[in-house]
């Protein structure tokens, strides 16, 4: 290896320190602020350093002052030409391992178990429409010997390219009185899943109909004199007709169902009843002159014996008690001419 390749190697392998370094640096300095990572870019007029954090109003500080002081002291501190700091928010914190490992780890030091803390954080990311996650949780953690934990829930591609494309993997430390504990979140992203099968869809295109040629046409003689003349006239023959065969159309057969009733009864003949002649009563007053002037036209006495022996139905029969009473047409005048 020439001396101009190993000063390739080192001069990208420095670069690459000084980035690792910044990193660290920033991560302490924003700590409170949700610190989720850097990316640095180089261009001609400097280097550009964009911050991801969960708050950026306690990154930036009061009118700019927290972001021009952080911008100073990284300039003083790392050789990087014009250092320029951008803040940006990050979009979803749950689904940010280094923002997830640090929240637990700042719950561990309030007092939390880390148990509790790490099935917290697992519902958390879940919520968020992660695939899987898989948190692990290593020191000395109910003894003074040390050993180690892990939680898990979802999907979590261990191996292959699936592990590299989804996988999000960070760690972080958090000391206690008992030791130091060490936290490790990964998440698997579900919108990088790369799918099982990939159906590919290929549109063939029909090649085009081959071409006649054209029929050569026969050369014209200049020897012969040519005498125009009228054009023929072709009379094309009417072209006949073809009725195409009707299908028949069967005429709709309507069907009413008609319900059997039961066949009434012939009622009895009903016999009239005999209508029977009641006696008119007629009144006291009334009564007198009617039978007075009967028995005048009529002039018919009536015996005892010969009511008592023709007997009608309509006859009332006489009270024993009284007597039959006989009067004569003199005996019948006297007594209209008394009333009158």
């Amino acid at each position: 290896m020439s001396a101009s390749e190993k000063s390739a190697v080192k001069s990208i392998l420095a670069m690459h320190r000084t980035y690792a370094e910044i990193d660290e640096y920033l991560e302490k300095e924003l700590k409170e602020a949700g610190y989720a990572g850097v990316d640095i870019q180089k261009n001609p007029i400097g280097s550009r350093i964009t911050v991801y954090v969960t708050r950026p109003g306690l990154a930036i500080g009061r009118r700019g002052t927290g972001i021009k002081d952080l911008t100073e002291r990284v300039a003083a501190k790392f050789p990087l030409p014009n250092p320029q700091i951008a803040v940006s928010e990050v979009e979803q914190p749950e689904l940010n391992p280094r923002i997830m490992a640090a929240r637990t780890a700042q719950i561990v030091a309030r007092g939390t178990a880390f148990r509790r803390a790490a099935t917290w954080t697992m519902n958390s990311i879940m919520a968020a429409g992660a695939s899987g996650v898989e948190i692990g949780v290593a020191g000395k953690l109910r003894s003074d010997r040390s050993h180690s934990e892990k939680y898990r829930m979802g999907v979590v591609p261990k191996s292959g390219e699936a592990s590299k494309q989804v996988v999000r993997e960070a760690t972080t430390d958090v000391l206690l009185k008992l030791g130091l504990y060490g936290i490790q979140v990964k998440i698997a992203l579900k919108d990088l899943v790369p799918p099982m099968v990939e159906y590919v869809e290929q549109v063939v295109e029909a090649p085009p109909a081959p071409v006649a040629p054209a029929a050569p046409q026969a050369p014209q003689s200049t020897d012969a004199p040519t005498v125009a003349g009228p054009a023929p006239v072709v009379v094309e023959a009417p072209a006949e007709k073809t009725e195409a065969p009707q299908e028949e159309v069967k005429p709709a057969i309507h069907t009413k169902t008609r319900r059997r009733q039961p066949k009434a009864e012939p009622k009895p003949e009903q016999k009239p009843e005999p209508v029977e002649d009641k006696p008119v009563e007629a009144k006291p007053e009334e009564a007198a002159p009617v039978q007075a002037e009967a028995r005048a036209e009529e002039a018919v006495v009536v015996a005892p014996a010969e009511a008592a022996a023709a007997p009608t139905e309509e006859a009332v029969p006489a009270k024993a008690e009284e007597p039959a009473v006989v009067e004569t047409v003199e005996q019948v005048a006297k007594s209209e001419s008394e009333e009158s």
